[in-house]
């Protein structure tokens, strides 16, 4: 308690320090000023009482002087035997903020309380609460405080606590009525009876609801004109509280409710009479539901993936409500309805080792729980007898295997890497066996293949053995043969076709070019036939004398010579050509 004082105190400081700097700013010599110390009292100091009746007392403190005081808190005792507390109240405080609620127990004879203010407080009789006492038994009893604690408002939380003083208080018997003479009937009192007290309760606000809380508050508010209120709790619906006040309180808080529906009854008094009775039902159930013990049926097969957790269970109070269930680490609610059956069966587990538990609750939340551990048998694994350990890309996969099980999947995965792994399924025939043929190329890489199995009832066996899977590319020629030898077939054919077109002009020009040549050799000797012919007009033209001189003939000699060599040179090259062609 003294810790969480300590954080008001710093938040009272905080607050302080914004709205008043120079109240914290204390000097040595101030802080010293506190000479006599602070003392918490209890007001009045001594009292007589007669039994069951109702009075109140307040908690009181004094600040000594000096810089004052604005925290405290402490614990007061009391015997429960003597008095009952009925209520507190912070009306009227010198405190504002509250570490530590004024609370009591009637149980234990306790109150405590811690609470503090902003602003320092100077004075020697300062209300920090006040206490409704109900006295319960005749003698002398006492109201002491077992521990105390006061802060100084110094800036630093200085305890200037010096001590407590409590009080004494003489609880005597009720005083007989005194017999008093016949008297006339008096006239009735005339007046409007108190109304119907309206009911509410901090502690079971819901008059349809379950509460695990055995100890119920119920208030209601006082009105100017009451003289008494009397109140009841027990089972029964429509009781009626006698006509005797139980004082003129505001509340009740009531220990050790049995479980059960409950009611709490109340009627108002005043000068005219007691009005009409109020009953407010609240339920109680503080016991848990009966303890149980789960036991696992796998019903005589150790590999069975759905057992049956039995377990038996019930709530006398409120009656059950639902179930929560882990399994591992999944939990989930469960309804009534679902747990009927008398046992909780999951859906289908892998091998492994496992720990249920179960919690039931009843309606108004309390639980009674179990667990079991259990154990579910793997089957057991397939045998992959076939698969390649090298293959091309394009080569179609076969994976053949058996294993101890007809008609049972067999789940096949092939996986490259955690995030590309491929899974197919397949039967086993009536022998076990079984065969998978991969649609699709695999890309190029590495593999590993492993198989598992599961049965109808969702049982299944660990991982086979993992075989490597190399998937490599094919060779150009495999990838690309067939394209390669069309492109070739398409070169060759377009060279023929070339080659033939080639041919052709070529056969073309070579008849262009002989008959070129024939033509040249028809020219040729007609151009030197016309040379000749010339030669010989243009010599007799030189020498009008008939015939040729010695000179004329040799100079026409050599003329016919030269033209001669000329068309025998020329026709050679024209016969080369000729040849060449053929």
């Amino acid at each position: 308690m003294k810790r969480k004082l300590v954080t008001l105190i710093l938040i009272i400081f905080a607050l302080g320090a914004l709205s008043a700097p120079s109240d914290i700013l204390l000097t040595k010599k101030a802080a010293q000023a506190q000479a006599s110390g602070a003392t918490l009292f209890i007001s009045p100091a001594s009292g007589n009482y007669t039994v069951n009746r109702s009075f109140t007392a307040r908690v009181m403190v004094d600040s000594g002087g000096g810089v004052g005081i604005n925290a405290a808190e402490g614990v007061i005792r009391f015997d429960p035997a003597f008095l009952q507390i009925s209520s507190v109240s912070q009306a009227g405080s010198i405190f504002n903020l509250w570490t530590t609620d004024p609370t009591f127990s009637n149980t234990e004879g306790r109150v405590t309380f811690g609470g503090g203010a902003p602003r320092a407080y100077t004075g020697n009789a300062g209300a920090i609460f006040t206490v409704t006492f109900t006295s319960r038994k005749v003698g002398t009893t006492e109201v002491t405080y077992s521990s105390g604690i006061v802060l100084a408002a110094d800036g630093r939380g200085t305890n200037v606590y010096a001590g407590a003083s409590g009080a004494i208080y003489n609880i005597s018997a009720a005083e007989p009525t005194p017999e008093r003479p016949a008297q006339p009937t008096a006239e009735p009192v005339k007046g409007i009876l108190p109304p119907l007290p309206e009911v509410s309760s901090p502690t079971h606000p819901d008059e349809n609801a379950w509460y695990a809380d055995n100890e119920p508050e119920f208030n209601w508010k006082l009105l100017a004109d009451l003289t008494g209120v009397s109140y009841i709790i027990d089972n029964k619906p429509d009781t009626t509280p006698n006509n005797t006040s139980d004082g003129v309180t505001e509340m009740e808080k009531f220990e050790n409710i049995p479980d059960g529906v409950n009611y709490f009854h109340i009627k108002y008094q005043n000068r005219v009479g007691w009005g009409q009775t109020a009953h407010r039902k609240f339920m109680v159930d503080v016991t848990p539901p009966v303890s149980f013990a789960i036991t696992h049926d796998n019903e005589g097969d150790p590999t069975n993936p759905v057992p049956k957790l039995r377990f038996t269970t019930s709530d006398a109070a409120s009656g059950l409500d639902h179930y929560t269930v882990g399994l591992n680490q999944e939990v989930i609610q469960a309804t009534l309805a679902e747990m009927e059956k008398g046992y909780y069966q999951p859906l289908p587990l892998a091998p492994g080792e496992y720990l249920l538990w179960i919690a039931a609750f009843d309606k108004a939340q309390n639980s009674a729980s179990s667990s079991v551990k259990f154990m579910v048998e793997p089957l057991k694994a397939p045998i992959i007898t076939s698969i390649p350990k090298i293959m091309h890309r394009k080569e179609e996969l076969i994976i053949q295997g058996t294993s101890f099980y007809p008609q049972v999947t067999v789940k096949l995965y092939i996986s490259k890497s955690e995030k590309d792994t491929i899974e197919a399924s397949v039967k086993t025939d009536d022998q076990g066996n079984w065969s998978y043929f991969h649609k699709g190329n695999l890309a190029k890489g590495n593999y590993e293949v492993w198989a598992r199995i599961i049965d109808d009832r969702g049982a299944q066996s660990l991982n086979s053995v993992k075989h490597l899977l190399t998937v490599v590319s094919p060779s150009l020629i495999d990838s690309y043969g067939f394209y390669i030898i069309l492109v070739l077939l398409l070169i060759i054919a377009g060279l023929v076709v070339y080659i033939l077109y080639q041919r052709r002009k070529f056969e073309e020009e070579k008849r262009r070019i002989k008959n070129e040549t024939t033509e040249v050799k028809d020219k040729l000797r007609k151009v030197f036939a016309a040379l000749r012919e010339e030669a010989d007009e243009l010599i007799e033209m030189a020498d009008t004398k008939p015939g040729l001189s010695e000179a004329e003939r040799r100079i026409k000699e050599k003329l016919e010579e030269s033209l001669d060599i000329s068309e025998e040179f020329i026709g050679k090259e024209i016969d080369d050509v000729d040849k060449e062609i053929k």
